[in-house]
């Protein structure tokens, strides 16, 4: 699928790009295009993944009496290139020594001459070396073009300004077909002195562009070669920088003062960033890159790219000279530039220059999130940026002091870090349930990225392992344990640095049992009259287990009944209420109540009781039976026919 954007001025352009619109059109996957932005101009023709945005809108960023646009010397102070330096400042970090491949389609045939021009303006010495050959390294250079032509004057002058030691290689392909792309890039990376290799150019994926994997990678008894592709300007994926073998570059906002100090920055709108429908997640974003769901996820890094935030750029084939740019494309010959000084560093170290795929990539991975400027607010319309790595900004914009010190050290002999005070207790015998432990690590590289993380070294049988309140982080070099159980505990804390590097060091903490209450069973109970119940009582330490030495147990009673020194109650003979009961121990008391009452059978259980009830209820109807014996005597005398004859 081919985009196109809006493209501002191009002399002539209605006249000569027409033609070669309808040719894009008409070809899909195998067609590759330019991802820079023009902000300047008034023509309004349809050209390749170019986009404009009206001089009147652009923000000017250029110091007073230099082009619109940002400079050199402001982007080297916002992300801390003129920081660089090596053998403890003596040298500076400028890529002196590389070879930077650029690799685009078509000619510039300005270029020389521009970035002349382009240095001259900007106070920059020319590069040691610049070549411009052909995809296959002859001088016969293929037919001007002018949309790629300004991703020429982008690639070549901005990779310049931030590397400025650094030698140019320019390949141009004979089209923008992925034959004659990848035909140039296989020319540049088996240059000698190629160290890394820049593309600012992408398109939609399809399948079988894995294919092409191969061509990313450093050739056998070369050298190791990074490569570096932008991330594309319409919010969503696109190969090359797809490729796991590939850094790819996404795109932000960045504000800063007029001097170039940094201020803040934002997800861009059109930073290319998603998850691969065909390439499969490397090992190297395995755990950092959470949300791509077993596929690669990009960008894997960030740098300006905003319309509002463009760069100078000066060009003379098509344009008038000076030209405000923005894309992604931007970001991908600068984050080269700053592969190409780290390189730099590598070989006055005696290492070799770094491998893509399994150095410079694993290694930004790998880095502290410390080391680059998190991007946590924007969007691309589909993602949004937020903290760590994101489908918009990838792990975010460098700090690129610090991202060369990281990728200067990748793979090389790193002295490992120490341990500075050895771990202490708080309390080395605890008689609660947490105690604080603590060390210090030291670090020939960054102390403040070294991560402690505590483990149990050996513990009792059968318990409950302990718990950290901070593991892990470089914060937990004070961390607060918490037991759950008693007994005798060794930890261990590993102290490991930015290369992988660890120390480790031990610390004995022993956790006594402390009486902290007593547990009387049951705690409330009921029986009848002249019945028992017997309490036991048991000493528990803090975690509410059974003291391993219990106390001797002094017993009192409070109210009715009698209680035994074993915890034996017995209730009164006869009555109901409540008793209460005490057991002491240690300093401690425990209570528990006891309720008696009158059994309701107790009545019908006993016989003679049972006999006397029932002679008392019989003397009871004879003596009723003789007084109805005597009325009726007298009620029968009285009635006439019925008394007594004489």
């Amino acid at each position: 699928m081919r985009r196109f954007t809006l493209f501002s001025g191009v002399r002539a352009a209605r006249m000569s790009r027409s033609h070669s619109v309808r040719l894009c059109l008409e070809i899909l996957e195998d067609r590759l295009v330019p991802t820079i932005a023009p902000t300047s101009g008034a023509a309004d023709v349809a050209v390749p993944l170019v986009e404009v945005v009206p001089t009147s809108t652009a923000t000017p960023n250029g110091s007073s009496g230099q082009p619109a646009g940002f400079s050199p010397q402001q982007i080297s102070q916002a992300y801390g290139f003129n920081q660089i330096s090596f053998d403890n400042g003596a040298i500076k970090g400028n890529g002196s020594g590389q070879t930077i491949a650029i690799i685009d389609a078509y000619n510039q045939p300005d270029i020389a001459g521009d970035l002349q021009t382009f240095d001259s303006q900007y106070g920059l010495q020319a590069p040691p070396s610049f070549t411009v050959v052909n995809e296959n390294g002859g001088s016969s250079l293929p037919v001007a073009n002018q949309s790629w032509g300004l991703e020429i004057s982008l690639d070549v002058e901005w990779a310049h300004a931030m590397a400025p030691g650094a030698n140019i290689l320019l390949v141009e392909a004979n089209s923008d077909s992925y034959a004659d792309l990848m035909t140039a890039v296989n020319y540049a990376r088996n240059q000698p002195g190629v160290s890394v290799v820049s593309m600012s150019w992408g398109s939609s994926e399809w399948s079988g562009e894995s294919s092409y994997n191969s061509y990313f990678t450093t050739p056998a008894g070369h050298q190791g070669v990074t490569f570096v592709a932008s991330s594309g300007d319409n919010g969503t994926v696109e190969y090359p920088s797809t490729s796991p073998n590939v850094l790819a570059v996404g795109g932000t906002q960045l504000t800063t003062d007029t001097s170039g100090d940094y201020l803040s920055e934002v997800a861009w709108s059109g930073s290319g960033g998603g998850i691969s429908t065909e390439e499969l997640e490397p090992s190297y974003q395995q755990g950092v890159a959470t949300q791509t769901g077993g596929y690669r996820g990009v960008p894997d890094v960030a740098y300006n790219a905003s319309s509002n935030s463009p760069y100078a750029v000066y060009d003379t084939t098509g344009y008038d000279g000076w030209i405000e740019v923005y894309g992604t494309s931007a970001g991908a010959p600068q984050w080269a530039a700053l592969v190409a000084i780290a390189d730099q560093g590598r070989a006055l170290d005696g290492e070799d220059t770094l491998d893509g795929g399994s150095q410079t990539l694993p290694a930004i991975y790998q880095l502290p999130q410390s080391d680059f400027h998190d991007i946590t607010s924007g969007s691309n319309g589909t993602y949004s940026a937020g903290p760590g790595y994101d489908l918009v900004t990838g792990r975010g914009s460098p700090i690129a002091n610090l991202v060369v010190a990281g990728l200067v050290g990748e793979g090389a002999s790193y002295t490992p870090p120490w341990v500075a005070s050895a771990p202490t207790a708080s309390s080395s015998t605890v008689t609660g349930t947490t105690t604080n432990l603590s060390v210090l690590g030291g670090d020939d590289y960054n102390t403040g990225a070294l991560t402690y993380t505590w483990s149990v070294l050996s513990e009792p049988s059968g318990v409950t392992a302990p718990t950290f309140s901070a593991n892990g982080t470089n914060a937990a070099q004070h961390t607060t344990v918490t037991f759950h159980d008693a007994g005798s505990y060794t930890f261990q804390v590993t102290i490991t640095n930015i290369y992988g590097l660890s120390a480790t060091s031990d610390v004995s903490v022993t956790v006594d049992q402390t009486l902290s209450g007593i547990s009387l069973t049951p705690a409330s109970g009921s029986v009848y009259n002249n019945g028992t119940l017997t309490f036991s009582a048991t000493a528990v330490d803090q975690f509410g287990h059974a003291m391993s030495a219990q106390p001797g147990w002094s017993w009192s009673l409070g109210g009715a009944g009698s209680l035994l020194g074993n915890g034996q109650y017995t209730a009164p003979a006869s009555g109901s209420g409540t008793a209460t009961i005490y057991v002491s121990g240690d300093g401690l008391t425990q209570t528990a109540t006891v309720t008696f009452t009158a059994d309701p059978s107790s009545t019908s259980s006993d016989p003679g009781q049972t006999w006397s009830s029932w002679m008392q209820l019989l003397d009871s109807w004879m003596s009723q039976l003789s007084q109805l014996e005597s009325l009726w005597q007298i009620l029968t005398a009285s009635w006439p026919g019925h008394g007594t004859t004489g």
